[in-house]
């Protein structure tokens, strides 16, 4: 195990596996083959063939189309193709910050492949000239990575919500911080991965955020997602990702991309310029 492993499991994936889904001539997302079965009653909608899945050109519009793939994904969950309703719906096509193709349920990103949106913030605290992180353990109720570690705070980014406003909203469900300490966050970035699940692709962006914590901050779950939290040497931290797969898959990636901007994992390391370079693929 090492941190390369990480890098690498967050980004397996084939595309051979995946036809792609075109809105007016651009892809915005891949759909598994073995899938595609459960698109074909829906003529109105899509246009399949062995090379692509196309929206029709006569759903013309970012409210047409949503509306349409909210139909369809609304039938895959009633037909229990997918599970794990969410009720967020996500930007789909473009970059960030649009103009966007479509909006759609987060549940069913992965099944689309479509690009999904995260907030994560590294919660820290100064120990003199050392660093100590504060870690959550996920419950043993979540459907993702029950028990596993991950960072303080972090969260889907719904499309009615700004980036900082959804940090302060998360970081109080999660872990009881005050929006005044909340409004302190200090946006660091973005981590990107293609990684192939058991329902579909997720081709996502994690926006990073760095909060300093007062030394006598606690954290307090509000929301049920947390067991505990933890408050760890940095080097403990980073001796946890470098030899484990504690914490949850994508958060590795955020808590590599922490400790390389502090200087932690330095260009002495022998894998420093694949480890730099694949934090953002």
């Amino acid at each position: 195990m090492t941190f390369v492993d990480h890098i690498k499991r967050c980004n397996a994936h084939d595309l051979a596996n995946f036809a792609p889904l075109v809105v007016d001539d651009k892809i915005v997302g891949h759909i598994r083959r073995e899938q595609l079965v459960h698109l074909t009653r829906f003529r109105d909608v899509f246009s399949i063939s062995s090379d692509a899945v196309k929206l029709r050109a006569e759903l013309s519009n970012y409210w047409e189309r949503s509306a349409s793939m909210d139909r369809v994904v609304r039938a895959l969950f009633k037909n229990d193709v997918l599970t794990g309703w969410r009720g967020e719906s996500y930007p789909v096509g473009g970059t960030w910050g649009g103009p966007h193709a479509f909006e759609i349920e987060r549940a069913a990103a992965p099944f689309f492949g479509v690009r999904a949106y995260g907030i994560h913030v590294n919660g820290f605290v100064r120990d003199g000239s050392d660093l100590k992180m504060w870690i959550a353990v996920r419950a043993e109720s979540r459907p993702i990575c029950p028990g596993e570690l991950d960072n303080l705070v972090a969260g889907g980014q719904p499309i009615n919500l700004g980036l900082k406003e959804n940090v302060i909203k998360e970081a109080d469900e999660e872990a009881g911080i005050t929006r005044e300490l909340a409004e302190h966050s200090r946006p660091v970035g973005a981590v990107t991965y293609t990684m192939e699940n058991e329902v579909g692709l997720k081709p996502d962006m994690m926006f990073c955020w760095d909060l300093e914590l007062p030394s006598d901050f606690q954290p307090v779950n509000n929301d049920g997602e947390v067991a505990e939290f933890r408050l760890l040497d940095v080097r403990e931290v980073m001796e946890i990702v470098d030899t484990s797969f504690d914490f949850k898959f994508n958060c590795n990636l955020v808590v590599i991309d922490f400790l390389i901007r502090h200087g932690i994992l330095g260009p002495e390391h022998p894998e420093y310029e694949t480890i730099a370079r694949g934090l953002r693929r």
